[in-house]
């Protein structure tokens, strides 16, 4: 995949901001306006840059952990020990 450059410097705003890294802030957004992109672009990306940078570090592992979780195959999903007998009270979800 090929990112073309307002791709690439909306990135470097955004991953400055959320590293607090000035001194490239500073690069990324005196070249995003040189390259034509708006100061309410910029304000806006900068924005929502500082709301992700607010998230605890611990859950953005954590769903970046459920992300890349290998997916369950649905022959391995519903595997029990021991035979199980659907009714009202069972709460497995899977009867009628």
């Amino acid at each position: 995949m090929e990112l073309d450059t307002r791709t690439t410097l909306i990135i470097q705003i955004s991953a400055a901001v959320a590293t607090n890294a000035l001194a490239s802030l500073r690069a990324s957004v005196t070249d995003a306006k040189a390259l034509g992109i708006s100061s309410d672009e910029i304000r806006q990306i900068v924005k929502i840059a500082q709301e992700v940078q607010e998230q605890p570090l611990s859950h953005t592992r954590h769903l970046l952990d459920q992300l890349l979780r290998e997916p369950i195959r649905k022959s391995q999903e519903h595997t029990h020990d021991h035979e199980h007998i659907h009714g009202p009270n069972c709460n497995c979800g899977h009867h009628s």
